[in-house]
């Protein structure tokens, strides 16, 4: 077990908790929770599988929902304003993450706070009022009902102060629909797991967070010549131009490769998408790009990676917002044979205001629209909408029924997964979902993303990591050299790909900034510099990949087993990627070979310490990470390898 040393930099000092039950309010200090995990997610993990008691719902009051801001947050570190959210994820009853960026966590710290911790529920709808050390839990009865936008507007107004940040809900965390976003500065999206829907059911419609404070480091000289070599790193990046144009620079191209690999069509019956169809959605001159209007970024970002549209023609004219993302493509246009600009550009929008998770939407709908499709449901059951492939009218309008609960959208609301046993009728088997959640993602072509995806802990997100190749993401040199079609040595690339965003999310690091995105900026030799000089400490790069990382990764793996029956069937990928082939395109004929994906997964164990049989923890790797407690809490509930 490593012993971190005395923490003296980088954190703002407490942890601030808030029991909405019996409007309670106290702090405790961050030092002893940063000490094992560096900070952000790894807190809360660590908190979470301390503190939640086995058997306890995503529902009960005792459920906590924690939000970590990284340890570097709040310093002039690029790209460090990453805040992770954690609760119970609603769609597994397993570990719960989404992580955002934005201008709140850097203000949470400056307030005076890591994390903030909130458990119980109140009886009314109350927002949080955070000001440095005044905190207050307000009534919320005037914003209850309202969009995104609406909230923002009308809580700056009663507030009379221009420089609060928020986070918040909308209708479709109010309704508890558990594809729910928490919305941060207006269009960052914390999405997955059901962290809004959890928000909404302790009746929580915002966080508003001023703060006035400062994050000191521990050597200043030190941390700052590493802040300029990290910063010219970043200015002298051939990638940061082609980050900042992203996804419009690679999707206007109709041949661009990513088009063939990571696309999936009208919920999995191919992953090829037409030409035509490219090049009406993505034209530089008449298709989404065009709406953009300028470019927004994070705090400290070096790069601005957020497009604000404007639609200027049609019927969605004069709507406007921030965000068009590929994941807007991969799931708003693809997922539907959508390619009308407008009605792309608006449906997000809508998704963003309304509270929504995109991947949700795009992932549960879809699905409807092909049952649709197959007469498993009909217009009776949709309220009367016709569900064909390419009607954007109806997407538009699904996604209003869907965050208000109205008719087939309150079915949807509970879960495909709940929906598909109600329906019947081999619905399941079209559902595209893993440990429950529906997923977007693509698994048949990039089997390194089909491996990440599968095995992340807070189920179907890629960004626990995938991989398209070991030259594609991040800078080099990383274990391995496989393609994107490749089985052999994914898996070495998608265990070093998660320890890496382990640690990003416990710095609070883009990973647009970090080794994920293709940028190529900082590198696990910045990290460790990084922490150091600003957190006063003396760790390796070993240390941090194969300790720290490894240390919070296993937390989520250990909350997952005590709380779910997880196996190791619940990291393979869905069905329908395993039995039906990719229909057209370069890659038409590749579907997931089991017996070779299972060798992938089998290494995957091995690589992170697990038993391959079983994929459980084992004793020996646990205690070598200092979680011998962890490791008594799985024997004891016989969840722990004998091997």
């Amino acid at each position: 077990m490593i012993k971190t040393g005395d923490i003296k930099g980088c954190l703002a000092g407490k942890i601030l908790r808030i029991d909405l039950s019996n409007k309670k309010i106290w702090t405790e200090e961050t030092k002893s929770y940063a000490e094992k995990t560096l900070g952000g997610r790894g807190i809360n993990s660590l908190i979470m599988l301390n503190e939640i008691d086995i058997g306890t719902k995503w529902y009960d009051p005792e459920n906590l929902l924690c939000f970590g801001a990284g340890s570097l947050v709040g310093t002039m570190t690029p790209g460090a304003c990453r805040v992770d959210i954690s609760t119970i994820n609603v769609f597994s009853g397993g570990k719960g993450s989404a992580n955002v960026g934005g201008f709140w966590g850097p203000e949470l710290k400056y307030a005076g706070f890591d994390n903030l911790i909130i458990v119980g529920k109140s009886k009314k709808p109350v927002y949080l009022y955070i000001n440095d050390n005044n905190i207050e839990i307000r009534d919320a009865s005037s914003i209850w009902g309202k969009d995104i936008y609406e909230t923002e507007n009308i809580l700056r107004k009663k507030i009379g102060d221009e420089h609060i940040k928020i986070a918040c809900i909308g209708p479709a965390g109010e309704n508890r629909v558990r594809g729910s976003a928490i919305i941060i500065d207006t269009a960052k999206a914390a999405g997955g797991s059901g962290v809004g829907c959890v928000m909404g059911d302790k009746r929580l419609k915002a966080i508003v967070v001023r703060g006035h404070g400062k994050i000191a480091v521990a050597e200043p000289q030190k941390f700052m010549k590493a802040l300029t070599k990290c910063y010219q790193k970043c200015k002298e990046e051939p990638n940061a131009g082609m980050m900042r144009k992203v996804p419009f620079n690679l999707y206007s191209d109709p041949e661009w490769k990513g088009w063939n690999t990571n696309i999936v069509i009208k919920n999995g019956q191919d992953d090829q998408w037409e030409k035509e169809k490219r090049i009406k959605l993505m034209n530089p001159i008449t298709g989404v790009p065009n709406m953009q209007k300028g470019t927004r970024a994070c705090y400290l970002c070096p790069i601005g990676c957020m497009p604000f549209m404007e639609i200027d023609k049609g019927k969605y004219k004069d709507d406007k917002g921030e965000g068009f993302w590929i994941n807007t493509i991969m799931g708003h246009a693809c997922r539907f044979d959508i390619s009308d600009p407008e009605s792309v550009v608006e449906s997000w929008l809508l998704t963003n205001r309304l509270g929504l998770d995109g991947d949700y939407v795009a992932a549960g709908l879809s699905w409807i629209f092909e049952l649709y499709e197959k007469g498993i449901i009909t217009k009776k059951d949709t309220g009367g909408l016709e569900l064909d492939w390419g009607n954007s009218d109806a997407l538009i309008k699904m996604i209003k029924k869907l965050a208000y609960r109205e008719g087939i959208g309150d079915l949807l609301a509970d879960g495909i997964v709940e929906a598909a046993k109600k329906i019947g009728r081999n619905s399941e088997y079209y559902l595209i979902q893993v440990k429950g959640q529906p997923s977007i993602e693509p698994f048949r072509i990039p089997k390194g993303w089909a491996l990440a995806v599968s095995t992340s802990p807070i189920a179907g997100r890629h960004l626990r990591g995938a991989t398209m190749g070991s030259n594609k993401y991040g800078p080099k040199p990383r274990p391995g050299n496989f393609n994107v079609t490749d089985y052999k040595n994914q898996a070495s690339g998608v265990v070093w790909q998660g320890k890496t965003k382990e640690l990003e999310d416990n710095l609070g690091i883009c990973n647009y900034v970090g080794t994920w995105s293709g940028a190529n900026f900082l590198t696990i030799t910045d990290f460790a510099e990084l922490i150091n000089t600003g957190m006063g400490l003396n760790l390796t790069e070993e240390e941090l990949m194969d300790y720290y990382a490894a240390i919070g990764r296993n937390l989520e793996k250990a909350f997952n087993t005590l709380h779910t029956n997880m196996s190791r069937e619940d990291d393979i990928p869905p069905k329908r990627f395993r039995e039906e082939e990719v229909k057209s395109g370069p890659y038409k004929g590749f579907k997931i070979n089991e017996d070779k994906y299972n060798e992938m997964l089998n290494e995957f164990y091995e690589l992170s310490g697990w038993d391959k049989k079983t994929g459980m923890q084992t004793r020996s790797d646990l205690e070598k990470l200092g979680l011998k407690d962890i490791a008594n809490k799985l024997a004891k509930q016989n969840r722990l390898s004998s091997n």
